[in-house]
């Protein structure tokens, strides 16, 4: 049996961790949850335990880059599991727009540059994905980053 290092404050303890409630962003299971609960399992055994999650560009792009590797296309097989991973990564995304705006203000535009440019990346890997003939995915969220973070932004 494997021991995993159990650590009872934040690595480095000299910063302020920034802790999101939201464990959808790591758990596939219940990102799919139509409602989404910030609260705990209420089950006798539960015991919530927060891991760290480093979002940046770099970890985004590697782990978009991986679920590519992993399905290879986007065929009708895998289109649903494949968007839900995909999802997963652009609410890390979010996230990661979220934490840039607030530190830059930016008297224009509702998204940090640093996102605008994360999602023109992500958004060409998306369309690098071979086309097994899914109907939906990656179409869908190409276009909604288009529109969300791209058009009228820079």
């Amino acid at each position: 049996m494997e021991h995993h290092n159990l650590d009872p404050y934040p690595i480095p303890r000299d910063k302020n961790p920034l802790f999101i409630n939201e464990p959808w962003l790591i758990d596939k299971y219940m990102f799919d949850y139509a409602e989404r609960v910030k609260e705990p399992e209420d089950k006798e055994d539960n015991v919530r335990v927060y891991i760290p999650l480093d979002i940046n560009r770099d970890a985004i792009m590697r782990r978009l880059r991986l679920l590519i590797g992993h399905y290879e296309e986007a065929n009708e097989d895998n289109e649903l599991d494949f968007s839900s991973d995909v999802s997963m990564l652009i609410s890390q995304i979010e996230v990661y727009d979220q934490i840039w705006f607030v530190r830059h203000m930016p008297k224009e535009g509702k998204h940090s540059i640093e996102a605008i440019n994360l999602v023109k990346e992500f958004v060409a890997e998306l369309e690098s994905i071979p086309d097994g003939c899914a109907e939906r995915f990656p179409f869908e969220q190409i276009d909604e980053l288009r529109e969300e973070y791209l058009e009228n932004e820079g």
